[in-house]
């Protein structure tokens, strides 16, 4: 029975993984890879150049001390669907090497943050101190160390019915205490923390009596994760089984206006379905606001006016692009069924969407880079000659296969 539980993880993981390679084509395409890169080496060089002009009046062990604790929390992944709580049921008390291999893969599914997160962290603690080797390696260690702690006492703090913000919480201070503790040098007290945290997993079990296995709270988390995972792929291609929500935000009322009189009519109807479900949606909305701030932080970071210049270029053409999916969200819909109207009008009313996010978008990248370059204003025009490029290419692609439709 116990093959039968490691063979059952072992092809559900498979299925993860073929469904994650088919949607990587989509995700890391050219344009994104490119974008990628140079955001890459955007980063390098304005990291470099802070590095060299480090202002001293901030606690840099307490800031790495507070990110690496938050990024030690991990998540529990077991693949289980909803119908397990029926099927799996009688075999749960074989449930115990599919759990290992379920924390042995959450595990490594994210260690790589953490030694990314160290590797760029380096050379910071090496530029404020040339002893710190030593800490630093302890550190290194111990960042590692906690994230597969974290993940056995989250599964066991779950076994015992206990909520998940609570252990969450727990685990943050731990690291956080734990990780300043060790690049504040009083290393023996980070190790001590290290060592009641290690304590609790061995302890912890001998709480839990009936060792009774979470179905319906594993089941949600997992259902939970992969919706997320959907949502973002669903931002370069389309995710059929996506169930999409909507969340009302009144300061945005005001880009809402009904149409009334005249402008109620086909001609009007598609750029207020594409700017409703922009403002409503969930997800598209929270991953442009996202680009749009990591472009505005990079501007800012960046000293070199040109550099700044083509990071707003980039993240303009590569928000613009994210907006593809709208398209096919409202164009084979619902609304076409109740109110048909031809195609040309609705790639009219996307088009002109398009236009006005671009606008947006061009104006607050615009006042960032002239405020920091007023006498570089001249290439905020870059920002906007980029967008109405972009949306015309992607125009032209969406009556391309309009027309290959019609035949």
């Amino acid at each position: 029975m116990d093959k039968s539980a490691t063979s059952l993880f072992r092809t559900r993981l498979d299925a993860i993984r073929k469904e994650k390679s088919y949607y990587n084509k989509f995700i890391f395409n050219g344009h994104f890879s490119v974008f990628l890169l140079i955001l890459l080496g955007a980063f390098i060089l304005g990291y470099g150049q802070w590095l060299q002009h480090i202002p001293n009046d901030i606690d840099y062990a307490l800031c790495a001390s507070v990110l690496l604790a938050l990024t030690s929390i991990f998540p529990i992944r077991t693949f289980l669907k909803d119908a397990d709580r029926i099927f799996l049921l009688p075999f749960e008390t074989h449930m115990k090497d599919y759990m290992k291999l379920s924390l042995r893969y959450s595990y490594f599914n994210r260690i790589a943050i953490q030694i990314v997160l160290l590797i760029i962290l380096f050379p910071l603690f090496s530029k404020l101190d040339d002893h710190v080797l030593t800490p630093y390696i302890i550190f290194s260690i111990l960042t590692l160390i906690h994230p597969w702690l974290g993940l056995k006492l989250r599964w066991q703090w779950y076994q015992i019915r206990k909520s998940s913000w609570s252990i969450s919480i727990i685990l943050f201070l731990f690291n956080l205490v734990t990780f300043d503790l060790v690049l504040g040098y009083q290393m023996y007290w980070g190790i001590v923390f290290t060592l009641i945290l290690l304590s609790a997993t061995f302890l912890l079990p001998k709480v839990n009596h009936s060792n009774l296995y979470p179905w319906e709270r594993m089941i949600s988390i997992e259902e939970r994760h992969h919706t997320n995972y959907y949502k973002f792929v669903n931002m370069f291609t389309d995710v059929k089984h996506l169930k999409e929500t909507a969340v009302r935000r009144r300061y945005l009322d005001v880009l809402l206006p009904t149409p009334k009189g005249r402008k109620f009519n086909s001609k009007n109807m598609y750029l207020y379905l594409f700017t409703r479900s922009f403002v409503r949606g969930r997800d598209a909305f929270s991953i442009i606001l996202r680009l749009i701030m990591i472009a505005l932080v990079l501007m800012i970071w960046l000293s070199f006016p040109i550099v700044s210049a083509i990071i707003g270029c980039l993240f303009m053409y590569i928000t613009l692009l994210q907006m593809s999916q709208f398209y096919t969200q409202q164009a084979y819909g619902l609304w076409p069924q109740v109110w048909p109207v031809s195609d040309v009008e609705v790639i009219k009313g996307y088009e002109k969407f398009l236009y006005r996010l671009m606008l947006i978008i061009g104006l607050i990248f615009s006042i960032t880079f002239i405020s920091i370059y007023p006498q570089y204003f001249f290439f905020a025009l870059i920002f906007f000659i980029v967008g109405w490029l972009t949306i015309r290419s992607t125009i032209k692609k969406l009556q391309y296969q309009e027309s290959l439709l019609k035949d």
